[in-house]
């Protein structure tokens, strides 16, 4: 196993400041932040998210009517954001199968349901993550041998790319490892490249839409295979991630510039919400800039698409928000 702080010559540390506004919350599962307003995916039940303002620390109110209606979402949801200068938010919603469009400027009401535009396609139900790359083109990631799919409206245009250290796993069915490694997409807020991590394990690819509008593999760091125990009768098919297992990242995010780690090399051991005082801060090309050292443990973390701040949340109990000043 290759160990990613040797490769980092510059740390700094950053000082937390406790937000008063997390008292809003039940329990943090995602958390976006999009321009000064974070979305945190709570446990609520009438809305999937809750609005903060990290910068005043105000509770902004809710967005996301929670149900199955035209517009609503379910608690399976991944954001990205996508369009000349983001000012559109992607939402699959992995329960309900399907990808909705919304305004960032819808943001600013939040007092009734959000006018949506709604992804007019099927899509293929063994997608785990679907993100919008422009206006006619997905990325996806499946069960199929190549992990990376680019769709054209319904249609798979090209696949791409490989499990890692997939050599290491002679005979596991390529179902199997999509399993196992159940990589997470976040996309550049303001362009088409789009960072794919393994929430089992540290391994990090960037993949970009070149001009010609083909997906490309344009960077790629991978640190070590994860750990599990797959399994396949007539009628399941698992991966049981192991107690030894090594996360590495257990919570990423992205700013236009930059892509935070929240990193823990300790073995997983079956707990829920690791935490850590240190981020690796790497470039979009996956170069190391820095490790930032914090003062407070967290669980996970959000970050200013202009590098402003970071904000980070830990539950001990009750929701805990905590904000970082990066400049």
């Amino acid at each position: 196993m290759s160990d990613p702080l040797k490769e980092f010559d510059r740390s700094r540390k950053l000082n937390a400041t406790p937000l008063s506004s997390a008292d809003s919350l039940f329990r943090a599962w995602n958390m976006y932040l999009v321009e000064d307003k974070l979305l945190i995916n709570d446990d609520g039940l009438d809305y999937i998210y809750r609005l903060i303002d990290p910068v005043e620390d105000r509770y902004l109110g809710k967005f996301g009517r929670s149900g199955q209606g035209p517009c609503e979402l379910s608690a399976s949801v991944f954001l990205n954001r996508y369009g000349s200068d983001g000012e559109n938010m992607g939402i699959f919603d992995a329960s309900q199968i399907r990808f909705l469009s919304f305004t960032v400027s819808s943001l600013e009401d939040s007092t009734e349901t959000a006018n949506c535009e709604p992804y007019l396609f099927p899509i293929n139900g063994l997608l785990r993550q679907f993100v919008k790359l422009d206006s006619v083109h997905f990325l996806g990631s499946t069960f199929f041998k190549q992990p990376y799919n680019l769709f054209r409206k319904a249609e798979v245009v090209q696949s791409l790319g490989s499990y890692p250290f997939q050599a290491e796993f002679p005979g596991v069915p390529d179902i199997n490892l999509a399993l196992a490694y159940q990589f997470d997409f976040f996309k550049n807020p303001k362009n088409s490249k789009t960072l794919s991590t393994s929430s089992y394990s540290f391994n990090m690819d960037v993949l970009v839409l070149n001009k010609n509008g083909d997906l490309e593999l344009s960077a790629s760091r991978h640190y070590w295979p994860t750990l599990f125990d797959p399994s396949e009768n007539s009628s399941r098919v698992s991966s049981t991630i192991l107690p030894d297992a090594v996360f590495g990242n257990i919570s990423t995010a992205v700013s236009a510039d930059k892509i935070y780690v929240l990193y823990n090399d300790l073995p997983w051991n079956n707990d829920l919400f690791q935490t850590s005082k240190r981020i690796l801060v790497y470039d979009w090309d996956l170069n190391p800039i820095e490790i930032l050292e914090l003062d407070q443990e967290v669980s996970r973390i959000a970050v200013h698409e202009d590098d402003n701040y970071l904000v980070g949340y830990v539950d001990d109990g009750k929701a805990n928000l905590f904000r970082f000043d990066l400049r």
